[in-house]
């Protein structure tokens, strides 16, 4: 009899597991890999650690960003105290009862300790010799060099890698390496994703402007649907039912202009700009009004993103999610924040 009931308890151990591991949709991946796409990038610039096998670790370690640990704590590796740490705590039942992790302020600080973590440790220093783009490779050597328990961590995240094709982050890497994206990056050591930002002035169809900094929302080209445009030889996509193009290397406001034989005037109030500014590599420019309503009633604001953020991001019209919110130019948003998008 107690044979039977040990049986049946790690049958109910397994099955809850595989729940665990599944109690995020298919949506929330794609919405964690938006988020964390740039920051897992230039992490793969300064430690030379695969951006998909960062990202894999994040969507399976943090469910997403759901887990306990990284609502409560910013950790989205599991990355235990050990007896070095001296930062903020938080304490879980993991393998053991009330087991000591790292608390950090924010994701981008978790992401970043993440690197130093796997860099700073002898065990893992056999994975930087394998080529950066083997992401098979350094999901079973982190497995092997013990990050994780669970008999199956490799193939996990391989498995994530692929369904999700993650890996086109490392081909996205190498293609700006060899464009010289990384070149004004100081000491070789990109911004974080908070860091990635530009000062630009938004304004809203009164003309009333208020200087701001943003997280520029970039896309990859197998993101959205191509369509056809008679007016460029440029690639066109829509999101929303909202036509843009995607920044290429040296772009500005002018340039894409001229190829769209439109004006400067017309992309900057299209993208609720005021000064042109600079273009980063793979930069959403909208080249129509965007849309007045959302795909979604709502959308839950994600760690660092701003009003204009969401804008970009969900084509929706910033004039309108403000005034659906009942918002300003002067309002700010903060994570798990939920924005109307539609009357």
């Amino acid at each position: 009899m107690k044979n039977i009931k040990h049986i049946i308890t790690i049958f109910i151990l397994i099955f809850s597991w595989e729940l665990g591991s599944a109690q995020y949709s298919e949506k929330e991946i794609y919405e964690y890999i938006d988020t964390y796409k740039e920051l897992a990038i230039n992490k793969m610039y300064e430690y030379k650690i695969p951006a998909s096998i960062t990202l894999a670790q994040g969507i399976f370690e943090s469910g997403c960003g759901t887990s306990r640990l990284a609502s409560e704590g910013n950790n989205h590796f599991g990355i235990k105290c050990h007896k070095e740490w001296t930062g903020d705590t938080l304490l879980i039942d993991d393998d053991e009862l009330q087991e000591c992790f790292r608390k950090y302020n924010t994701a981008e600080e978790s992401y970043n300790d993440h690197s130093l973590f796997l860099k700073g440790r002898p065990r893992y220093s056999s994975l930087f010799t394998l080529d950066i783009l083997d992401y098979v490779g350094w999901a079973k050597g982190l497995k092997e060099a013990g990050y994780a328990t669970n008999p199956e961590y490799a193939n996990r995240i391989i498995n994530l890698i692929e369904k999700f094709n993650i890996a086109k982050l490392d081909t996205l890497y190498n293609e700006r390496l060899m464009a010289g994206y990384f070149k004004d990056y100081p000491n070789v050591t990109p911004p974080s994703l908070a860091e990635q930002t530009e000062p630009q002035e938004f304004a809203n169809d009164d003309g009333e402007n208020k200087p701001t900094s943003i997280t520029v929302f970039t896309a990859f080209k197998d993101e959205f649907p191509a369509v056809e445009y008679p007016f460029t030889e440029r690639s066109v996509y829509v999101n929303n039912n909202t036509y843009f193009v995607i920044a290429q290397k040296g772009d500005s406001y002018s340039k894409i202009a001229k190829d769209l034989q439109t004006s400067v005037k017309k992309l900057k109030k299209y993208n609720n700009i005021t000064t042109s500014g600079n273009l980063k590599i793979d930069q959403v420019v909208y080249i129509e009004r965007k849309s007045k309503t959302g795909k979604e009633e709502y959308y839950k604001v994600q760690n660092t993103e701003t009003l204009h953020y969401i804008s970009q991001k969900t084509a929706v019209d910033l004039n309108k999610i403000y005034k659906y919110n009942g918002l300003t130019l002067k309002s700010k948003v903060k994570k798990g924040d939920i924005i109307k998008l539609q009357k």
